[in-house]
């Protein structure tokens, strides 16, 4: 990571890294909550990979370095989730994040899904989860803003370069560039025979919410 990512006191997303602007809700955040003094080192990023540093000044931004554009991955790394109980999805999404994982999908129930929201719900929930994945690339200094998209069928995630998450899995997640882990209550028969390879994290048997986390660390350091 570069210096002045890693050393700056807040991280924003901005629509244009030439002309940064803050939404009310970041200039609330980084003036009331950070409580930023001036002179402060601020980095602005678009979210495609483009950012810039900034100096904190009289509650706002001033640019005060030249615009860096960075490659993406050359292989975009995707973790497929079903929601689980609770709170637990958003810690995962914000691990994810954390992690390094380039997009995160959001399953429709499964066969043995616990968690099955009523239609009205969704939008409110997948906004919820953008928000969250937005809040962990500020604090984690992505120039990349993750994606996060759902609920997906299961067969609309199929591939060759897709892996199931299975206990006895006969592949490592290097081998995969796309992870879908199952709910609490695991794959069905008839889901498991539609993966083409399955992936194994270990010789436990992990909670579906450390099994994500676990599996985009393994993804990532390969």
């Amino acid at each position: 990571m570069n210096e002045a990512l890693r050393q700056s006191a807040a991280h924003v997303f901005v629509d244009n890294v030439f002309s940064p602007s803050l939404t009310t809700d970041d200039q609330h955040h980084l003036s009331r909550v950070l409580r930023l003094r001036d002179g402060e080192s601020v980095t602005c990023s678009d979210g495609k990979g483009s950012w810039v540093q900034c100096e904190w000044r009289n509650d706002s931004i001033a640019v005060i370095g030249e615009s860096v554009t960075e490659a993406p991955r050359n292989t975009p790394l995707t973790v497929v989730i079903a929601p689980v109980k609770g709170d637990k999805t958003d810690l995962v999404i914000e691990k994810l994040v954390e992690i390094g994982i380039d997009h995160i999908v959001i399953l429709a129930p499964l066969d043995y899904s616990v968690v099955r929201w009523a239609h009205d719900k969704i939008p409110q929930v997948m906004a919820r989860y953008q928000r969250i994945a937005k809040a962990a690339a500020m604090q984690s200094r992505r120039v990349f803003l993750p994606t996060v998209s759902g609920p997906t069928p299961l067969g609309d995630v199929l591939g060759q370069s897709v892996g199931f998450a299975e206990p006895g899995g006969a592949a490592h997640p290097r081998d995969v560039t796309t992870l879908v882990i199952g709910p609490e209550g695991g794959f069905s028969p008839a889901e498991l025979a539609l993966a083409s390879v399955t992936v194994s994290l270990g010789e436990g048997i992990l909670r579906a919410e450390t099994a994500a986390i676990v599996g985009a660390a393994l993804m990532v350091a390969h």
